[in-house]
C-alpha cells in the first residue's frame, strides 16, 4: 500500500505539518512491527529443534505452534491499537473549521490511504504467522513420516495371547482377529504413525496449497472491495476457492491409503459454504437484475443496447455510475453520465452514428460530468 503524502501539500503549511507528522509515526511505527516480524522468522527456526528433540510430543510441539501464530496476532492488536490513536489525533486536527472543502477531501484520501495500508499490515501478519506455522507443520511431518516408515518395521502384537499379527501399515484404529488365539482386538496405530496421518498429512497439503490459498484469500477480498459485485464476480471468487481445496484434498489423497472420501466429494462439501456466502449489497431482486444486465452490456460493447438499458433504469443512477466505475467500464461511464444529464436537462448530448457514439458539446454537461467523475474517483479513494 501507498501513502502519499505529496496530497497533503495541497493543504495550507501550517496545517499540513501536524498531518505529515502523524503519517511519520505510522510509517516508523509500521517500520518497527517489520523488524520484531524478522525477529519472530529467526526464534520460530527453534521450532524444529524442538520437533527433533521429540518428534512424538504433541503438546509440546502444538505448544510452540500456537507460540508462533500469537506473536503475530500480538502484533496485529498493536496494529490496531495505534491506528485508534492516530485516528483520534487525526480526527481532532481535521476538525479545524479554517480547513477547505477540497483539503478535506486531500486528508479523506489520505486517511483512507493510511487505512488501508494497516489492514495490508494486518493481513500481513496473519499471513507470515500461518506460513510459519504451515512450513514448521510440514517440517513435523517429514520427521514423522520417517518415523511411520520405521514404525511400519516393527512388530505388533495380540494383547491376548502376545502372538504376531500380520505386518500392515495401521493409520487408524480397527479392530482385527488374531490368527493365533482368535480373539478379537482393538488395534491402535503407533504413535509416530498416528499423529503423521493426523496432523501431518494435514501440514503437509496446506504447504503443497499456499499458493492456492493466497489466491484464494485475494479473490474473496478483491470481491468483498466491490460496492456492487456481480455474479460474475462472486464466481471468480468461487473459482478460486475450488483451486485451494482441489489442490489441498488432492495432496491428502495422493498421500493417504485408503481415503474415506474422494477429492471431488470433499470438495464438493467445502463449496457449499462459498457458494451460499454471496456478498450482500443490499440490493434488491430488480436493482440487481438492472445493475447485472447494464454491465453485461458494457462488458459485451453494446453501445446501443446499453442506451436502451440506461434510459430506462429505475435504479439509484448513483450506484449504477459506482458500479461501471468500479468494474473500470470508463467509456460506458460517460455514455451513462450523458443519458443522465439528458434525462435530467431535457437536451440531447448522446449522438449515435454507424461510427460510434459521441457527445454533443455543452460546457455545462461537461462541467457536470467533470465533477461526477471527481466525485466518483474520491468514493474509491476513501474506501
Amino acid at each position: 500500500m501507498t501513502i502519499d503524502k505529496n496530497l497533503l501539500q495541497e493543504i495550507a503549511p501550517q496545517r499540513a505539518q501536524a498531518f505529515i507528522a502523524l503519517v511519520d509515526r505510522y510509517v516508523t511505527f509500521e517500520g518497527k512491527i517489520l523488524a520484531r516480524v524478522e525477529e519472530i522468522r529467526q526464534e520460530a527456526a527453534g521450532i524444529q529443534e524442538l520437533i527433533d528433540a521429540n518428534p512424538l510430543d504433541s503438546g509440546a510441539i502444538s505448544a510452540g505452534f500456537t507460540s508462533i501464530t500469537s506473536r503475530f496476532h500480538q502484533l496485529g492488536n498493536k496494529v490496531d491499537q495505534a491506528v485508534e490513536k492516530l485516528d483520534s489525533e487525526w480526527s481532532e486536527k481535521a476538525d479545524d473549521d479554517g480547513l477547505k472543502d477540497k483539503e478535506h477531501r486531500k486528508l479523506s484520501v489520505v486517511w483512507s490511504q493510511l487505512l488501508n495500508d494497516s489492514r495490508a499490515l494486518r493481513n500481513r501478519l496473519e499471513r507470515e504467522g500461518n506460513t510459519l506455522e504451515i512450513h514448521a507443520g510440514g517440517y513435523w511431518a517429514r520427521v514423522l513420516y520417517n518415523l511411520m516408515q520405521t514404525e511400519y518395521g516393527q512388530p505388533t502384537n495380540c494383547p491376548r495371547c502376545a502372538g504376531p499379527l500380520p505386518v500392515m501399515l495401521r493409520f487408524q484404529s480397527a479392530n482385527e482377529t488374531c490368527p493365533h488365539c482368535g480373539s478379537v482386538n482393538e488395534i491402535m496405530p503407533k504413535m509416530g504413525t498416528a499423529l503423521y496421518f493426523g496432523s501431518g498429512l494435514h501440514y503437509l497439503a496446506q504447504e503443497a496449497s499456499l499458493a492456492e490459498y493466497d489466491a484464494m484469500n485475494a479473490a474473496q477480498e478483491k470481491y468483498q472491495w466491490f460496492r456492487h459485485p456481480t455474479q460474475a464476480d462472486h464466481q471468480v471468487y468461487l473459482r478460486a476457492a475450488e483451486a485451494y481445496w482441489t489442490k489441498y484434498y488432492s495432496t491428502i489423497v495422493s498421500m493417504h491409503p485408503a481415503p474415506v472420501r474422494t477429492v471431488q466429494q470433499s470438495v464438493a462439501d467445502k463449496m457449499i459454504h462459498y457458494t451460499n456466502n454471496v456478498w450482500n449489497d443490499n440490493a434488491d431482486a430488480r436493482e440487481r437484475q438492472e445493475k447485472e444486465h447494464l454491465l453485461a452490456l458494457a462488458h459485451a460493447g453494446d453501445a446501443a443496447g446499453f442506451i436502451t438499458a440506461a434510459k430506462a433504469l429505475q435504479m439509484d443512477l448513483d450506484e449504477a455510475r459506482i458500479a461501471l466505475y468500479e468494474h473500470g467500464m470508463m467509456d460506458f461511464l460517460g455514455v451513462l453520465l450523458a443519458v443522465n444529464y439528458e434525462r435530467k436537462h431535457k437536451v440531447p448530448i448522446v449522438q449515435v452514428a454507424p461510427s460510434g457514439i459521441s457527445f454533443a458539446r455543452n460546457a455545462d454537461f461537461e462541467e457536470w460530468r467533470t465533477k461526477k467523475l471527481r466525485d466518483l474517483e474520491h468514493d474509491l479513494a476513501t474506501r
